[in-house]
């Protein structure tokens, strides 16, 4: 790893590298990172760390900021429930102000989401001010108002990657045929500016049966496809109809096994899809350890009125709010706030000691259903259980290939 950048924990390092991946290193790599060097990570790779109790990291490794709830849309399965911009939300001082307190805590990935970041008049400001910052910046759109315009202005474009949704199967008012035009005509015009482009497709029971098709166009084209099957808070409960259940298991898998039939595809594809998620794949590695959720240890989320939150689903369900930006600092908030939800860890969740999945986890698996926010949404209860019949069968299959593919 190229060190772009790194900060103090109690056990050594938080460490990101040029390319926006990160690693966690001891205290024996102090000398080496300060040189700026090459850094070996299995060399300082902690095997036992010393950390805050309840645990939390001294700043989040990623913050969502959401620069306004206004969307265009108002897609059925929108876990913030985006239409209607929020009151008060931040102007462009205000988010400058945000970035450099970010900047300071020395956080490394930032997500620019929404509604709809677009829709702002000064988001190009706002994101070329946040490159300026030296974050890895991730953009989160719906890709409707992308223009030759609009990307030509952004600066700096190989340190920025941009999620585009794909909008079919979303209650949007967009037909399959309609929103795979679009995303083309959009993946397209990104690359065309060399930024580093994702497709997000969450799964509904209206699109299941797109999900190779679009996933094998994107691979064919440099583009790599993230799935998420939808979740069962903000404005889908007002959906239910595009829930997945136990009976779109199959479809579902088989969607996903673009990626084994596309093993030849472009390496560097894989490559950049690796940086992505590595960030992730270090909060999920910590969330682990401490068997406690990333949202509030790992990771916040700040809406643009400036309330902060956990993560995106407490946002979406009003759960555990830490506080204000207009009131106080997020170095203080992440201080001293976000109480609640670090006061508890997966031992506490009800519905656990007579799970069926308990029977299905490998060595170092865990289930990521403990999730307070989805459990309230479904239970009423945010210490019962995170998960539906669906996603407890489809948790078996990522048990199963895990166990597959680790030596791998």
């Amino acid at each position: 790893m190229q060190v772009k950048d790194f900060r103090e924990e109690k056990f050594g390092y938080a460490v990101i590298g040029t390319r926006g991946e990160v690693c966690l290193a001891t205290q024996k790599a102090k000398d080496h990172l300060r040189a700026g060097a090459h850094l070996d990570e299995n060399e300082y790779k902690p095997t036992v760390m010393t950390v805050n109790d309840p645990f939390r990291l001294e700043a989040p490794l990623i913050v969502m900021l959401e620069v306004t709830r206004q969307c265009n849309l108002t897609c059925g399965h929108c876990y913030i429930s985006a239409g209607e911009p929020r009151e008060n939300e931040m102007d462009t001082e205000t988010i400058y102000r945000v970035l450099d307190e970010l900047k300071k805590l020395k956080v490394f990935t930032i997500f620019i989401t929404g509604g709809e970041p677009f829709l702002r008049s000064d988001i190009v400001d706002i994101i070329n001010y946040a490159e300026k910052c030296n974050f890895t910046i991730q953009i989160v759109t719906n890709g409707t108002l992308l223009t030759d315009t609009v990307l030509s202005q952004i600066r700096n474009r190989e340190s920025i990657g941009f999620g585009i949704s794909y909008l079919g199967g979303l209650d949007s008012g967009f037909s399959d045929d309609e929103a795979f035009s679009l995303l083309k005509e959009k993946v397209k015009l990104l690359k065309k500016y060399n930024f580093n482009v994702s497709v997000w497709f969450c799964v509904t029971t209206l699109n299941l049966d797109k999900m190779y098709e679009v996933g094998e166009w994107c691979l064919q084209n440099g583009v790599w496809p993230a799935y998420q099957s939808v979740m069962s808070n903000g404005r889908c409960k007002e959906h239910p109809f595009l829930a997945l259940d136990v009976s779109d298991v199959e479809p579902y898998v088989k969607g996903l096994s673009v990626y084994d039939d596309n093993e030849q595809t472009d390496v560097a594809i894989k490559e950049k899809a690796k940086d992505y998620k590595n960030v992730f794949d270090i909060c999920y590695a910590l969330e682990f350890s401490a068997a406690a959720c990333k949202g509030g240890r790992t990771f916040a989320y700040i809406c643009s009125n400036g309330d902060v939150y956990p993560c995106s689903n407490c946002a979406g369900e009003d759960l555990f709010l830490a506080g204000n930006l207009y009131d106080n600092t997020l170095s203080d908030m992440w201080k001293k706030s976000f109480q609640d939800i670090r006061a508890f860890t997966w031992n506490d969740f009800k519905g656990c000691e007579t799970c069926e999945l308990n029977a299905s986890l490998g060595e170092h698996q865990f289930c990521k259903l403990r999730c307070a926010a989805i459990s309230k949404a479904l239970y009423d209860d945010p210490l019962y259980c995170g998960a539906t019949d669906y996603a407890k069968a489809i948790s078996k299959h990522r048990f199963a290939w895990v166990e597959k593919y680790k030596g791998d």
